[in-house]
């Protein structure tokens, strides 16, 4: 899903995204430079069809030890306002502790972290009591983390105080790689009055669940085993694992190159009977850019590096539209945020004539833009154009679409079926690491590429439905 400029309002987005080359789907001629680890690795691999395993073992979050100590400095207000920087709040005498202290906000009260507070891929919960002094009052009390030197958000969890009566309220979170951050009270349409807040280190969220079909995953061999899925086995996306905009401008934005919808959250995200569908649907006739479409995107919560990446989906059939899963890069340890790397699994793009639906696009982005050597493709997978054309439709069915990412290569596989190996770096403009990758699924519709030839209004509205997601690790 090559990332293209859009209209970014941060500055450090805008500079980010200035720096992009615009590149469509697919490339040139295989590179003639070499890479030994590559090559022997790819000698070593088969080209025949993977075996399901039927019981691959599962794990949680690797484990750490917690450190119970309190991260909210004065989280009592024992010592007035201090270490807390406040917009209209001033103390209180509380009513929940006698001779303490409460908060009493009228727009704002903050607290920050600097990076190396909490702990990189340590999990945390917020708990504080609080209560709006009016019904209409509706607080925010939301732990962002912030990209220097804008301190502009690329997370946020967040709860929400409604009601005058006190009640004790809490959310937990993960912390990313890079921990600068922010621990906010935002009163809107009353004051608020917040008591008591505390942040602790907890023992790690599970990051797995048990897998609805033991025997779907086509995993390659060598000692593989889960470290994160999704099953879609509820009634709503779990928001804990998936967030629902593009990682950039504060995680609000809604698309990438030219395409003619945007992601929203109008029920463009069901989950039902196991599988949660990407809703894309036409929402008006009239916009002059010809965005008149509405769609669902997910994007992981969770991050990593390498592995075996694989999602059970069925694509949707109309002309224009335009599904994707792939690995885009998170804020790294430093904090910076920037592209390349990325890793197309699949793109899968219907414009009628060129891209038909028997067809799935894959390629990886690399630091100089140049296509990367191919040590072994699929009779059917074009190496210009990075194509591979099934025997079958995408749309009839569900098919299971994978990648095995080592620090050297990707190779891609379709029902266990190898595709393509081919050499890949997980690494910045400046040669540095990029940052660990999170898991986009999309469905994107329209534009230059997908659009091509029309986009059939006829056939919405559409859904990408994905059965599940999983990721293996060594």
């Amino acid at each position: 899903m090559k990332l293209y400029p859009v209209p970014i309002q941060s500055p450090l987005i805008s500079a980010l995204f200035a720096a992009l080359l615009l590149s469509g789907c697919g490339g040139g001629d295989s590179a003639t430079d070499t890479d030994t680890a590559a090559q022997a690795e790819a000698a070593a691999a088969t080209p025949d069809t993977l075996k399901a395993i039927a019981a691959a073992p599962e794990s949680t979050t690797t484990s750490y030890t917690v450190v119970p100590d309190e991260k909210v400095l004065n989280n009592l207000f024992a010592d007035g306002l201090n270490n807390w920087s406040v917009g209209d709040a001033v103390l209180v005498n509380s009513t929940q502790r006698v001779g303490g202290k409460s908060l009493n906000v009228g727009w704002r009260a903050l607290q920050t972290f600097t990076n190396g507070t909490l702990v990189p891929n340590a999990s945390y919960t917020v708990k504080f009591r609080a209560r709006n002094e009016n019904a209409t009052g509706v607080t925010t009390v939301a732990m962002k983390f912030q990209i220097p030197p804008y301190n502009e958000a690329f997370r946020t969890y967040k709860t929400t105080v409604t009601g005058t009566a006190w009640k004790d309220y809490e959310f937990e979170f993960t912390a990313p790689v890079y921990t600068k951050g922010e621990l906010s009270v935002l009163a809107n349409g009353s004051r608020s009055v917040v008591d008591t807040v505390s942040m602790k280190m907890r023992s790690a969220i599970a990051t797995t669940e048990p897998k609805a079909d033991p025997s779907g995953s086509i995993v390659p061999a060598g000692g593989y085993t889960m470290v994160f899925n999704d099953e879609f086995n509820g009634t709503t996306l779990n928001r804990a694992k998936w967030h629902t905009r593009m990682i950039y401008n504060s995680g609000t934005s809604d698309r990438m190159h030219d395409e003619k919808q945007r992601y929203r959250d109008n029920d463009n995200h069901r989950v039902a009977n196991g599988v949660l569908s990407l809703v894309a649907r036409k929402v008006s006739e009239t916009d002059p850019n010809g965005v008149n479409y509405e769609s669902g995107m997910i994007r992981s919560d969770w991050t990593s590096r390498y592995g075996y990446y694989e999602a059970r989906v069925k694509m949707p059939a109309g002309v224009g539209v335009w599904p994707a899963f792939w690995l885009n890069s998170d804020v790294s340890a430093t904090g910076r945020l920037s592209w390349p790397p990325e890793i197309d699994i699949f793109e899968y793009v219907n414009n009628g004539v060129e891209d038909t639906s028997n067809m799935i696009h894959s390629n990886v982005v690399t630091m100089d833009r140049k296509p990367s050597q191919v040590f072994y493709s699929d009779p059917a997978f074009n190496t210009q154009y990075t194509f591979w054309r099934a025997p079958f439709n995408f749309s009839d069915g569900f098919h299971v679409i994978g990648a095995e990412w080592t620090p050297t290569t990707v190779t891609m596989y379709v029902d266990g079926q190898k595709i393509y190996t081919r050499a890949a770096t997980w690494n910045y403009d400046d040669g540095t690491a990029g940052g660990p990758a999170h898991i986009l699924l999309n469905f994107a519709v329209g534009g230059a590429w997908a659009g091509r030839h029309g986009i059939d209004d006829a056939a919405f509205p559409q859904e990408m439905q994905v059965d599940w997601v999983r990721v293996y690790q060594k």
